[in-house]
């Protein structure tokens, strides 16, 4: 019997948000179809900065000992999915989500083949940049996208529940990462 396992990756620091909302709505649609999930908010790690030390390049791994290398990037490497959530912040990801992306270098070309999709909320504006800064960074890895991501309205908390069109992509985004999935590791 083929296993999911699905990561959710939160870039918001406001727990119960409308982020975070969506992103449970996701994994939740992965479990019940049989997946192993796990939800992470990357503002409860500790994640420094790449110093582009390069490092990485001799070692074969980042040389910089935080939660990022010892606890995020096996999560990472283990998962089939992947989903990254953020919310905009001056028409970009979210600072926890930009530190994370950029502490990847050090596995590029790991994860290659695992099924991407991505997350945005608010409040209109800077939704498709941010929407394609993650889509870059998952090409940038090889990664498998295969849905176009979801952007989310909303400011105030759980105001997101009131995007309809939110609501059914997200779910129709995980059940589409899924169906890939699959797919792949058969």
């Amino acid at each position: 019997m083929i296993r999911i396992k699905a990561l959710g990756i939160c870039g918001s620091s406001r727990v119960g948000g409308n982020t975070e909302i969506l992103l449970k709505l996701c994994l939740n649609e992965f479990r019940r179809k049989g997946a192993d999930v796990e939800l992470l908010r990357l503002s409860g790690y500790s994640i420094k900065p790449c110093t582009g030390c390069r490092e990485c390049l001799k070692r074969g791994e980042c040389c910089i000992d935080d939660d990022m290398k010892t606890i995020i990037m096996p999560k990472l490497l283990s998962a089939s999915i992947i989903v990254i959530a953020s919310p905009v912040y001056f028409n970009n990801v979210s600072s926890y989500v930009k530190v994370f992306m950029d502490r990847t270098w050090s596995i590029r070309g790991r994860l290659k083949d695992k099924v991407g999709g991505a997350i945005v909320v608010g409040r209109g504006y800077g939704l498709a940049q941010a929407l394609q800064q993650i889509h870059s960074f998952m090409l940038k890895h090889f990664m498998i996208l295969c849905h176009r991501g979801v952007e989310a309205r909303g400011f105030n908390k759980g105001e997101v529940l009131e995007d309809r069109e939110a609501l059914r992509l997200t779910v129709e985004l995980a059940n589409r990462l899924y169906e890939v999935a699959l797919k792949v590791a058969r």
